[in-house]
């Protein structure tokens, strides 16, 4: 498929564990627990990644939800997956906090991200478009941001390979209230053509 990376360099890679060489060389991980082998897995199966893994039919959907208590390392499940995958990853994050934290650990590991949020200059979105095309693995934003159908629909145009939404729980507890926008995030992920939707919480 055209959103999969073909090649993975690096010895661990050589030994068919192209995930963990990820980790490895970005993070600095030595090692990836059983419950995020099994949702990296699942996400690279369902995006046609052409590694030795093969997770549950269930992969093959698109879809699947994660529940990890916190500190379980739930962002390495889908940033592994994000530098394997040649197409973008999109990051829903409840807060602005979460993104810019996010962001600061990911450039810290030398991961290319760009952050969409509210009260962006036009200058600012174009440069953020301008690094997607030159291979920005991540893009972040909030469900508010989402709602501007002009940005949709240039991201639609960015062949996004996975989408993940963190906080998932944040759709039944904030969208009936005073968060509804995160019930619109169906919607938006099907403009997006996003093949592959992983929730977490």
């Amino acid at each position: 498929m055209e959103s999969v990376k073909e090649e993975i360099t690096g010895d661990t890679a050589a030994r068919g564990d192209a995930a963990l060489a990820a980790a490895q060389d970005t993070f600095g991980v030595t090692y990836l627990y059983p419950w995020q082998r099994l949702v990296i897995a699942n996400i690279l199966d369902a995006a046609g990644y052409s590694d030795e893994v093969k997770a549950e039919d269930a992969a093959y959907r698109g879809h699947q939800i994660v529940l990890l208590p916190t500190g379980a390392g739930k962002s390495l499940c889908f940033l592994v997956p994000a530098l394997l995958l040649s197409g973008p990853t999109l990051v829903i994050y409840p807060l602005l906090a979460l993104m810019a934290d996010q962001q600061r650990r990911m450039n810290d590991g030398g991961l290319t991200s760009v952050t969409f949020r509210g009260n962006q200059s036009a200058d600012e979105r174009e440069e953020n478009f301008r690094r997607i095309r030159e291979g920005a693995k991540i893009i972040l934003a909030n469900p508010e941001v989402l709602q501007n159908e002009r940005l949709v629909a240039r991201l639609a145009q960015c062949g996004i390979a996975h989408a993940a939404v963190d906080e998932a729980h944040c759709v039944s507890e904030w969208g009936d209230s005073f968060r509804p926008a995160y019930l619109t995030l169906g919607k938006i992920l099907e403009k997006l053509k996003v093949p592959v939707i992983t929730a977490f919480t």
